[in-house]
């Protein structure tokens, strides 16, 4: 277990790659004058990398996964917040409010984690990789979305089930390594975690799928009022 110091400054480090990596995604996106939500984008780019990264880290042991999966989440809710922090005016409201609200829990919870995930045995290992890697089906098709991609309700339907589904997986699997039975606390911490942090991403999320279904129906509602109205005209016209 590396020492709260060590901890801090390897995720500062990570943050710091993460501002460096973020600065050539948005150089290339810039490229295009027409390009839009390219802090979000980039956002969503280093989220699946991280994946990517925690995938690699697996292959060690639970308690240097540990470790990494940690430093890697710590260091990318820190570059989430400089980067809300940098493009406030730019970045839309929503995002700006759930990312604020879920980082400020998840940060909370770190300290949490740091000090009571001991044993981080290799179940836990294997949970918190499923559950965090559940993720990637949303940053997908927000990357897909913003970038210009026609994401239909139904895309965005199926997306929700996906990782909600992934979520429930995450957790089955792991109470039935466990044998449904908790060992030690830190097994109990980390389900209590996941399932804290389900209840605030389904509570915007839902949220933000109803906003959207609402303005959906709005669009499609007025599209048939001036359709109406054509009509109307047309039947006068031809009078």
């Amino acid at each position: 277990m590396t020492s709260a110091f060590e901890f801090i400054l390897y995720s500062l480090a990570i943050t710091g790659c993460c501002l460096i990596i973020d600065s050539c995604i948005m150089a290339f996106l810039n490229r295009n004058p027409n390009s839009q939500h390219n802090a979000e984008r980039s956002h969503y780019l280093l989220s699946i990398l991280s994946v990517a990264v925690y995938l690699v880290a697996y292959q060690a042991d639970s308690e240097t996964f540990r470790n990494i999966w940690m430093q890697v989440l710590f260091g990318l809710y820190l570059f989430d917040l400089s980067i809300i922090a940098r493009d406030w005016s730019q970045l839309k409201p929503s995002y700006r409010t759930f990312y604020s609200v879920h980082h400020a829990a998840s940060l909370g919870l770190f300290f949490v984690w740091y000090h009571t995930f001991i044993p981080f045995t290799d179940a836990m290992a294997l949970g918190g990789l499923l559950w965090v890697s559940s993720d990637i089906w949303r940053w997908a098709e927000q990357y897909w979305r913003l970038s210009g991609g026609v994401s239909t309700s139904k895309l965005r339907d199926i997306v929700w089930y996906a990782e909600r589904s992934h979520r429930l997986l995450a957790y089955g699997i792991y109470m039935w390594v466990l044998d449904f039975s908790f060992n030690h606390t830190a097994e109990m911490i980390l389900l209590g975690s996941g399932i804290l942090m389900d209840i605030i991403d389904t509570y915007f999320q839902q949220n933000a799928r109803s906003a959207y279904k609402f303005k959906q129906q709005a669009v499609t509602l007025e599209g048939n009022k001036e359709s109406l109205d054509d009509a109307i005209i047309n039947t006068k016209k031809a009078a």
